[in-house]
């Protein structure tokens, strides 16, 4: 019983530990130009590429809260009309593509309003390591069809495609509509989110694996249990 116990505590003390983590802007000022917030706590970072612009970096918050904005179409709150059951959505902050560059400095955009022309552009998130991705959460989306505008990409560490042709931005029913598309995929490094028109995402939920090594002192006690307990062992056969 007793090398049972210390069987189970091995295994506790190196054992792979999850970490899941969902993304949802709220901690950011409206406006903010969002690229590398996220790396020192999540590993993560972000792009927009507008690509009627053709500008990068103008992957922007919109606090969805506020009223007379640039943009009421992504003013909550959200209902949902694919999968009602899911219910209303009042998000906080979102992330757009943002339509106009030159109402941007180095580090944020006045009147955030997502870009609408068609194509709009695309997101790329990057992770610092593989991840479980589990899903994302889409706003106002007014129009998808299944081809390359509207195609989410997920790539390996290797820079390989995972299931190719699966998942595309969903159409959430246009002004103030939003929906939540499931992902479920392992190994996942980088994801490109293709925009057809106007939208908008957060709640990015996924699940970093990782596997935790003991530390000096942790391998220390450990190791003078098990030297404790083979001297009981011992003791126990001479009486």
């Amino acid at each position: 019983m007793i090398v049972k116990h210390w069987m189970i505590l091995a295994s506790a003390v190196i054992a792979p530990l999850a970490s899941a983590t969902t993304i949802t802007f709220d901690d950011l000022d409206n406006g903010t130009r969002v690229d590398d917030e996220y790396l020192s706590t999540y590993g993560v970072t972000f792009d927009g590429v507008n690509v009627d612009r053709n500008k990068s970096n103008l992957a922007v918050v919109f606090d969805s809260t506020l009223d007379n904005t640039a943009d009421p179409d992504l003013e909550s709150p959200f209902t949902n009309v694919n999968n009602p059951s899911l219910g209303v959505s009042n998000p906080g902050n979102i992330l757009i593509i943002h339509e106009n560059p030159k109402s941007c400095d180095a580090f944020t955009c006045s009147n955030p309003d997502d870009e609408g022309s068609r194509p709009a552009g695309y997101f790329t998130i990057d992770f610092s390591e593989s991840v479980i991705l589990k899903s994302i959460d889409f706003f106002d989306v007014e129009y998808t069809e299944t081809n390359t505008n509207t195609a989410i990409h997920l790539y390996d560490v290797n820079g390989l495609e995972l299931n190719i042709g699966e998942f595309f931005t969903p159409s959430t029913g246009g002004d103030n509509t939003w929906d939540r598309l499931y992902f479920d995929v392992a190994d996942v490094s980088s994801i490109e989110i293709n925009l057809y028109g106007s939208g908008a995402i957060s709640n990015i939920d996924f699940t970093a694996s990782t596997t935790s090594v003991p530390e000096p002192t942790t391998l220390a006690v450990f190791a003078m249990g098990l030297m404790g307990l083979v001297g009981i062992r011992r003791q126990q056969r001479k009486g």
